[in-house]
Formats: C-alpha cells, sequence, structure tokens
C-alpha cells in the first residue's frame, strides 16, 4: 500500500470563553515538553550522541512522574505528546550538530512570539469533516470549523471533505491571536503487484551482483519528496505558505524602519533559513531510512538543471531546496555505501512506468493524478515520476556492458516498489522512452494482469 499525508490548516472558532482553557492547557503540557528536555540533554554535552532522543526511554523514565507533577489533570496522551515533541526536537538539534552547525538547547518556555502548538492525536482530540473537539485541563472544548463560502477546490474541500482522506495525529496552533488546527488527513492507495525479490542462499534479498535504485521525484507542491516504494516526505505546501508568511512579516518590518524592527528583522532572516535547513534535513533523513530499509545500493533523484527550468513557483527557493536535501542524502547515505545519483528528468512525469507499455504523452498527467491513455494505469503522478527515475537510472547505469557484470557474473537490477522489487526481464538496457501522439487501445488488452493497478 501507498501511503500519504496532507496538511490542511483551518481556521478554528472557539466558543466564547473557551479560549482560557487552551491558554491553562499549555502551561502544563510545556511543563512537560521542557522537562523532556532537561531529561535528555546533559549540562555539557561534548558530542551529538550525548543528546538522548529516544521517545521510548524519556517516556519511560517521564511518564509516571510528569502525570504527578500536573495532579493528573492534563491529558495522559498529551503528557506523551509533549515527551514526543521534546525528543524531536532534540533530534533535530543531534542531526544539526553532525552536520557542524551550532545549537542551542531547546526551551519551551522562552517564546519570540506569543503563540505555542499542541499535538492531538485521535486519543486526545475527536476530529470530524466540520468541527474538532480537544482535551483540556477543564474538560472538552468542540469549536467549529470556519469555512470559506466557496470550497470546491480548497484543500479543505478536496481533503478533508473526501472519505477516502481520513484524519491522522494532527496540531492545535494559537499564533497570538487566532486558532488554527494544522489537519493531517491520510489515504492509502493500492499498488501494482511486482516480481519476487531476488535472493542468494542465504537468505538476504541483496548480494553484491545486486544493483537496488531507490527512485525519489522532488516537488514543489504536495510532497516534497516521493519514493518510488511509495512513501510522501515533506509538505510543499505548507513550506511555502510559512515562506510566504515570513515575506509579509519582513515586508511589514522594513516599512516600520525602526531600530528595534531592523535587529528583529534579521534576527528573523536567521530563524527562517535555519528552519528551511532543519526541513530539508528532515526530508534527508527519512530518504536516507527509507534507502536503508529496503536496503537500496543506490538513490537516483532527476539533474537539477533542468528541474529549475521546469519549476514556476519561487524557482530560486526550490532549486536551493532541492540541492539541499540531495546533498545531504548524499551525505547522510556515504557512511553506509549507497550511492547518490542524478539522471536525465526528461519526459519522467509524462511517461506511464507500467514496464510492458511505452506510453509517453503530456494528457497522461493532470496534476497529481496520472492515468495512462494507452493501458489506462492510474496511479499518483508524483510516486509515477518516482518510478520512472529509478527505471531511467537503471536503463542509463546498464546501458554500458561493462557495468552488467560483477564478480559472479550477470548483475541482477532492481527498483525498489511498495510491496518489494522489480526485476526487469529481458535487456532493460534497451528500454526507450518514446513519445506517442495517440492512444494505443490494444497495449490495454495485451498487457499482464499481474502488472495491472489502479488507484482506490
Amino acid at each position: 500500500m501507498v501511503e500519504a499525508n496532507r496538511t490542511v490548516v483551518i481556521p478554528l472558532k472557539i466558543p466564547e470563553g473557551s479560549r482560557s482553557d487552551f491558554h491553562q492547557t499549555i502551561l502544563p503540557y510545556a511543563y512537560c515538553q521542557q522537562e523532556a528536555v532537561d531529561h535528555c540533554w546533559p549540562d555539557t554535552p561534548t558530542r551529538p550522541d550525548d543528546l538522548q532522543t529516544s521517545k521510548r526511554d524519556a517516556e519511560s523514565a517521564l511518564y509516571d512522574r510528569l502525570r504527578e507533577d500536573t495532579d493528573e489533570l492534563l491529558n495522559a496522551n498529551l503528557v506523551q505528546k509533549a515527551i514526543k515533541d521534546a525528543t524531536a526536537a532534540i533530534g533535530s538539534c543531534k542531526t544539526s550538530w553532525e552536520n557542524g552547525d551550532r545549537i542551542s538547547k531547546p526551551d519551551f518556555y522562552d517564546r519570540e512570539l506569543p503563540g505555542y502548538t499542541m499535538t492531538y492525536d485521535k486519543r486526545a482530540a475527536t476530529y470530524s469533516r466540520y468541527e474538532a473537539t480537544f482535551s483540556t485541563l477543564t474538560g472538552t472544548v468542540t469549536c467549529r470549523y470556519e469555512l470559506p463560502a466557496e470550497i470546491e477546490g480548497t484543500p479543505y474541500g478536496e481533503y478533508v471533505l473526501d472519505r477516502r482522506w481520513s484524519f491522522s495525529t494532527s496540531k492545535l496552533v494559537f499564533d497570538g491571536e487566532q486558532f488554527w488546527l494544522h489537519a493531517v488527513m491520510q489515504r492509502r492507495f493500492g499498488d501494482d503487484p511486482v516480481y519476487a525479490p531476488t535472493s542468494d542462499d542465504s537468505g538476504s534479498d541483496t548480494h553484491e551482483d545486486t544493483h537496488r535504485v531507490l527512485g525519489v521525484d522532488l516537488n514543489v507542491d504536495g510532497a516534497t519528496a516521493v519514493t518510488s516504494t511509495g512513501q510522501f516526505y515533506g509538505n510543499a505546501d505548507a513550506l511555502n505558505a510559512y515562506r510566504t508568511e515570513q515575506e509579509q512579516l519582513r515586508g511589514e518590518l522594513q516599512q516600520t524602519g525602526t531600530r528595534s524592527a531592523h535587529l528583529r528583522f534579521q534576527q528573523r532572516r536567521g530563524v527562517e533559513w535555519r528552519y528551511y535547513d532543519q526541513y530539508a534535513h528532515h526530508v534527508a533523513n527519512s530518504i536516507k531510512q527509507e534507502a536503508l530499509r529496503v536496503r537500496a545500493t543506490h538513490v537516483a533523484f532527476e539533474e537539477l538543471t533542468r528541474i529549475r527550468k521546469r519549476i514556476s513557483n519561487l524557482p530560486k527557493f526550490q532549486h536551493w531546496l532541492f540541492n539541499k536535501v540531495q546533498m545531504y542524502t548524499a551525505y547522510k547515505l556515504e557512511r553506509y555505501g549507497v550511492t547518490v545519483e542524478t539522471i536525465n528528468p526528461a519526459d519522467t512525469s509524462r511517461a506511464c512506468s507500467r514496464t510492458d507499455c511505452d506510453c509517453v504523452d503530456e494528457d497522461n498527467r493532470d496534476g497529481k493524478h496520472f492515468e495512462c491513455l494507452a493501458c489506462g494505469y492510474t496511479v499518483n503522478a508524483d510516486y509515477n515520476a518516482a518510478k520512472n527515475i529509478g527505471f531511467r537510472y537503471l536503463s542509463d547505469n546498464l546501458s554500458n556492458p561493462a557495468g552488467r557484470t560483477r564478480s559472479s557474473g550477470q548483475a541482477t537490477s532492481q527498483l525498489a516498489l511498495v510491496s518489494g522489487t522489480l526485476s526487469p526481464i529481458g535487456d532493460f538496457a534497451e528500454h526507450e522512452w518514446v513519445s506517442t501522439d495517440k492512444p494505443h487501445p490494444q497495449q490495454a488488452s495485451e498487457s499482464s494482469d499481474s502488472e495491472r493497478s489502479r488507484v482506490g
């Protein structure tokens, strides 16, 4: 199964008199966050490994005491989520330290802005299509969503009202004036069957003569990175919204023109770019973990020089971000012997990734929806592109006969997919990306049922 996540930001209508319920709840919540930080961060850490990042260990050591310290008024799950927030923040610090960046101990009491964030899963909140109910110190508070007059075409209409998407762990955000729900919507897609992975006698599904490629597609909207195994990482929409907010804030500070505004302008810029850099680290870490999980030998991206020409949304920033993600992924995987490569991106978003179909047509893709005009294959467009990127690398890598064999003879080439790997049959090096001007219905009837798939 392919799992996709999207974050929809929804303004909340707080019942009269209930704002203080949330303001009171954040106090013990922040206390639990800071206690977890103090537990996991030694007085004088000398190396990244001195920082403790295990949520399980922190929760085992702190949960009972924190429940007692908060008089058991704070929902038990909120205590757990506060600990997780803290370990996640320390994990980010540890990653930055490992990459040579300066870090400081997280402080959940020292906020530059008067806002705050609390994490709610379905044990501490109830989510529906038009309202959400949250646990607080004084009981539950039900908040209606403030919706626009025209819902069609909005993220709310596309994800929240679509019954194929369901609510997952989300965040309640107060920005100093307005309450928001950062609703994480989740959906699972079906995927096409794959050939059984090649195995050696030892039982391992990789060996020295195996090329196993993880394809990765980078995007300016939706998920920042999508892998050929159907994993979706990052939220480019939320990132761009954050960037727009920061640009507006900088503009306001520049117009003010005072010395304090100038100092705050400089300070915010540093905070903003550290946020982007940490975001790139997060996406790269996710790709690294997925590559190690599927035992990939190579991770394939598109070449950035071609990507930049195709980006219309903030091209300079997106190019910088994509470059950081690729660079950090390569750096993080180098110690494991996994190679990060790039391929020519031509037609990877328009070509059908079915191995028995050679259709390449710009009408195959409509936004995030891909439906092949020739064989009818239907799937998430970014996932389709990620598979094509992996296939393209295999094709280019094997086009040199000298690269087809290794110590034990014929090398096995595999693309990592959702439920296993696919080992192309025949001379895969001859696979071409042939454009077609019109659909070929006969291909649909001739294609193998074992590879046919449709999105649910």
